[in-house]
């Protein structure tokens, strides 16, 4: 069917094949005018040209499709005349009426009318101008503008809610954290507390096992204190009360730092000084007075104990820490102190004494003052370290020493080895005698002059 230019046009204008449908005009239409409208294209001069251009075009396709609609639906109006086809000029007479009317719908525009008329489902839509079209786009725009308004709102609102709910999130977790948290630092303080009283406790075990075996060893009961070393695990070393042990102590020590190596050399018991030397003692430990086990044996007069230390421990740079007194007093005056000649001996003869050490113990012996004739009565005894005085140190008796019980009676007449009453009946050991070390001294002092023959 071949259609005027001006139709042709309008549906190029608005992008669309000849013989669209009305809907799709109108779909179009609307798209390219919300496109094209002014409102939208600020500062484009042509903008207003084209959008005229649009809504004429569309103008023309609506004022078509109306018409034809009219003009196919019209028909109905003519079914019922009656008209012989046979008769020519009937014919020719109706053909007449009919272009007679369709020149009056075309020109009175009487064709939507007719299809109203004879379509009453389809009601009239009445063409708006073109301010009541800007008017609406204008609406459209207004009601556009208000709903990205009010996404936007509904944005932040949601935003600030999502915030907020992340906020009470973080809140609840970080409560839940520092619950946990405390928790935690409750438990280990009751662990805490479960470990102090837990060891609390063992101290006190171990010290109430520790004064008993340092009791045993002031009684002189050797077997106990084995005993408790070995059964409750008990260091040798070190003093009867424990660092933070002394509340659980009844009566504490004199000398806190007394260790069972003293208390055994005080009591003489040289088999326990010997079995401690072996089982973790420090030879090298001293008491409040500064005195090692090897003073106290000494100044307390035991031979077998000192007889075992030099035997086990020979004096050399190595044991220095076992032999070395306090500055108040020397070797050769516990030797003294003990009035046992076979310990001065032992001190002179492994040349243990300075040539002061010698006049300090030879005025105390012969002095009237501090003579040892007042402090012992054992005359043999007493000359017996007059005459070792006097030899090692090569002092000369005067008249008057004959007066303190007739010492020149008493004179030392036999070799001073054979008095040796080392309890183990071992010899005496010699001058130069070079023996093996054991404890904390252990191989110290090894010489290869001979070796040792002590066996325990």
């Amino acid at each position: 069917m071949h259609l005027p230019s001006g139709i042709t046009e309008a549906y190029t204008v608005l992008g669309l094949e000849q013989g669209a449908s009305l809907e799709l005009v109108k779909s179009a239409y609307k798209q390219i005018a919300l496109r094209t409208h002014p409102d939208k294209n600020f500062g484009n001069s042509s903008a207003t040209q084209e959008f005229q251009k649009v809504s004429e075009a569309y103008r023309i396709l609506l004022k078509h499709l109306d018409r034809n609609d009219g003009f196919e639906d019209s028909e109905s109006e003519y079914e019922d005349y009656d008209y012989d086809f046979e008769n020519e000029d009937e014919d020719d007479e109706y053909m007449d009426y009919i272009y007679k009317k369709l020149f009056e719908y075309l020109m009175r525009g009487e064709a939507y009318t007719f299809y109203a008329r004879t379509h009453r489902e389809r009601p009239r839509v009445k063409e708006e101008s073109l301010e009541q079209y800007l008017a609406r786009v204008q609406r459209a725009v207004e009601e556009q503008r208000a709903g990205a308004e009010r996404r936007e709102r509904e944005s932040v609102a949601r935003k600030a809610r999502v915030e907020r709910e992340r906020d009470e999130e973080r809140k609840a977790t970080e409560e839940r954290q520092r619950a946990r948290l405390l928790n935690k630092k409750a438990e280990a303080q009751s662990q805490r507390q479960k470990n102090e009283q837990t060891l609390r406790l063992r101290q006190q075990r171990s010290q109430i096992a520790r004064s008993a075996v340092f009791a045993a060893a002031r009684a002189g009961d050797a077997k106990k204190v084995k005993k408790g070393i070995w059964e409750d695990d008990i260091d040798a070393a070190g003093g009867e009360v424990k660092e933070g042990c002394q509340e659980f102590v009844e009566v504490l020590p004199t000398d806190p730092l007394e260790t069972l190596l003293h208390i055994a050399a005080r009591c003489g018991d040289h088999h326990l000084v010997r079995w401690l030397g072996g089982h973790g003692a420090e030879l090298e430990e001293r008491d409040s007075a500064g005195f090692t086990a090897f003073h106290v044996a000494l100044q307390s007069g035991h031979i077998a104990v000192v007889a075992y230390f030099f035997e086990e421990h020979a004096s050399s740079d190595d044991t220095s820490d076992l032999y070395d007194v306090p500055p108040s007093a020397s070797l050769l005056s516990l030797a003294v102190d003990s009035f046992e000649p076979e310990l001065v001996w032992m001190i002179l003869d492994k040349k243990l004494a300075s040539k002061h050490d010698l006049d300090a113990a030879w005025d105390r012996v012969t002095s009237d003052q501090g003579s040892l004739m007042k402090e012992n009565k054992n005359v043999e005894k007493v000359n017996d370290i007059m005459q070792l005085l006097s030899r090692y140190g090569g002092f000369t008796r005067s008249p008057g020493d004959a007066q303190h019980a007739s010492i020149a009676k008493h004179l030392y007449r036999k070799p001073f080895a054979e008095h040796a009453t080392y309890q183990d009946s071992k010899p005496v050991p010699q001058a130069g005698h070079l023996f093996r070390g054991r404890g904390r001294g252990r191989g110290r002092g090894r010489g290869s002059d001979a070796p040792s023959t002590a066996t325990r």
